[in-house]
């Protein structure tokens, strides 16, 4: 298999069709792409919108729904996101859980894509994939990390004197490709790295634990900030989007 696509989903089905619909206008061969997803049995409409995706689509390969029941799952708020170490743990447990299904597999590329970041770039997976052809280790598109303004991208770096801590400089080079300590949320991996990297626990999150993961084995990890996607934080952001448009992806014009 060319490509397996993963993520845990909860309580999603506000954004899941707009989540699918732009993952379909990647114009991906989908008997050469597999499906993971990690649900919960508490969340009907999630999975229902997936069962449906199936059903409707003869060409989909691999489609792998795993209902965790073993596991607690949380929605976050409209009014933000308060993260805890023991959600953490449970994110990390979910994504290993992929992890491991993609390790059987063994597809040429793994991309870890959280169902709130709308791919509106339509070549978005042909270009990361070429970044793994051309020696990347792996490889995340742009996104924003808070609900408005462009002051948290998606990219982070080790602090010198704490080294295992992550911190975002005034400054990096968006609109361009450039090497990066820290990617998050939209994942392009080569073979190597999705199986010998496993995510892990970390107090900035469990992408800050697997990038440093990576770095303990010696990948590099980059940033394609030339491609930008769409993240959506919130049922609020949706329609404020909906209606108005994403105006962050614009910070690359002026560059």
């Amino acid at each position: 298999m060319k490509l397996v696509i993963g993520c845990p989903v909860y309580k999603r089905d506000w954004i899941l069709p707009l989540w699918i619909r732009y993952v379909k206008s990647q114009g991906l061969n989908f008997k050469d792409v597999g499906f993971i997803f990690e649900v919960s049995p508490d969340d009907e409409a999630t999975v229902s919108i997936l069962e449906q995706w199936r059903k409707a689509d003869n060409s989909l390969g691999l489609f792998d729904i795993d209902v965790r029941n073993d596991i607690s799952h949380f929605a976050h708020k409209d009014n933000g996101r308060q993260w805890t170490l023991s959600k953490y743990e449970n994110m990390v447990s979910l994504r290993n859980s992929i992890l491991s299904k993609v390790r059987e597999i063994s597809p040429d590329y793994y991309f870890s894509l959280d169902s709130d970041i709308i791919l509106t770039n339509p070549n978005t997976i042909r270009l990361l994939t070429s970044h793994i052809d051309d020696g990347a280790d792996a490889v995340s598109p742009l996104m924003f990390m808070t609900p408005v303004g462009t002051d948290y991208p998606s990219v982070m770096s080790w602090k010198k004197d704490e080294p295992n801590r992550a911190y975002r400089e005034s400054q990096y080079p968006l609109g361009s490709y450039f090497k990066s300590d820290v990617i998050m949320a939209a994942k392009m991996m080569s073979r190597s790295v999705y199986e010998n990297v496993d995510y892990s626990v970390h107090r900035q999150g469990e992408d800050v634990g697997w990038s440093l993961s990576c770095r303990q084995k010696g990948y590099s990890l980059y940033s394609a900030s030339y491609i930008y996607s769409v993240h959506v934080m919130s049922e609020l952001a949706l329609e404020d989007i909906s209606k108005n448009g994403d105006t962050r992806g614009k910070v690359l014009e002026s560059i």
